[in-house]
């Protein structure tokens, strides 16, 4: 399921949002960014646009995601540094749960596909994610690593990857997302 999002220009500006070029995903920042600036929020039940799930060249397919997983941290990134959680939970309780859980969900997409990947390269940039994470913010880390869907992303060694994997796909089948 997909939303198109609509912001107030102002908001987008307050915002300070700076969509990195040539780079895909980037509709994640401009959905989560500019929310702390929000003072109303209207939600519309109608189709703008559909989205259609299947072709093998679709930015995300599984193995397309794989081979542009550098595109999905920076997002990743870029989130996570846009914003102190704790500052947003402090004044508005509810959207900090939600920036978390979005936050969240796009660290555990980053760790899969870099668990998926496999090379000693992407292994290494999940562990450089996950340390990031830790020195950004250690109780958000702690969160994320052990109360959060992103937790699943992270069992130890081999065969905890594996595991990862086949939970992340059978999310997928049940889900029906990718």
């Amino acid at each position: 399921i997909m939303h198109a999002v609509f912001f107030r220009t102002e908001i987008v500006r307050q915002s300070d949002l700076q969509i990195p070029l040539h780079t895909f995903y980037v509709d994640n920042l401009f959905a989560y960014q500019p929310l702390p600036y929000m003072k109303k929020l209207f939600y519309i039940d109608v189709d703008l646009y559909r989205y259609f799930i299947g072709r093998s060249d679709q930015s995300v397919n599984e193995k397309v995601m794989v081979t542009r997983v550098d595109q999905q941290l920076r997002v990743t990134y870029q989130m996570l540094h846009s914003h102190s959680l704790k500052e947003v939970s402090a004044k508005h309780p509810k959207l900090g749960r939600y920036m978390f859980n979005y936050l969240a969900m796009m660290v555990a997409i980053s760790s899969i596909l870099l668990t998926i990947d496999g090379s000693p390269e992407a292994l290494g940039k999940k562990t450089q994610l996950w340390e990031n994470l830790r020195k950004f913010d250690s109780g958000l880390y702690h969160k994320m690593k052990y109360r959060s869907v992103s937790s699943v992303t992270n069992f130890p060694g081999y065969q905890g990857r594996k595991l990862s994997v086949k939970l992340y796909r059978l999310a997928r089948k049940i889900y029906k997302f990718n």
